[in-house]
């Protein structure tokens, strides 16, 4: 059963289903034992921008051809999917998390790869420099509507993307292991 019926409704067979955001308390009789759980229905949030649609798109053409794009972004879709709806916040801790996880289950770092420095190279060549990383992360920011800010872009330093959140900036850097507030104005708490 469900103490909120607007909220979530239960069937027969014991399916949830969210009807809009709110919390309600959800009851399941197994045997005579009864089971309760809080359940919360968050607002959805916006969808995943269309490549074509990415605040950068044309940025992100230079560095790979459309169809190394189209590959590259499919990758980043299917990654990005269990982020939709979540903070601005919880989101970029989820791309931090799941690239960096990304990296350690499947990649190696260069900077002599084809590709080492695009979307491509990190998600299908699985070989990229930080680069690489953070034009990755700003692929997947640009695909939730997030603007971002490359820092150190073009130079033989450590690289990372920066995001306002509110009234003030975050670091979002899979590679340097660091995704939250700056400590100062584009500078990395570990690497500066």
């Amino acid at each position: 059963t469900t103490s909120n019926r607007k909220v979530a409704t239960v069937s027969a067979a014991g399916e949830v289903r969210a009807k809009k955001a709110g919390t309600c308390k959800i009851t399941a009789l197994v045997g005579e034992t009864k089971l309760k759980c809080k359940v919360t229905v968050q607002k959805k949030g916006a969808t995943i921008v269309p490549m074509n649609k990415l605040a950068r798109y044309s940025y992100f053409l230079k560095y790979m051809s459309y169809s190394q794009f189209q590959k590259a972004y499919k990758k980043a879709y299917k990654l990005l999917l269990p982020l939709e709806g979540l903070s601005k916040k919880e989101q970029l801790v989820g791309i931090a998390s799941v690239l960096r996880d990304y990296y350690e289950k499947y990649m190696s770092y260069s900077m002599k790869a084809a590709h080492y420095n695009d979307p491509y190279g990190y998600l299908i060549l699985k070989t990229a420099s930080c680069a690489g990383c953070v034009r990755t992360t700003g692929m997947m920011l640009n695909m939730l509507g997030i603007k971002y800010e490359h820092i150190n872009e073009n130079q033989y330093r450590h690289q990372w993307a920066r995001v306002k959140v509110g009234k003030q900036y975050w670091i979002c850097d899979a590679y340097g292991l660091y995704c939250g507030p700056e400590p100062a104005v584009r500078k990395h708490p570990y690497l500066n």
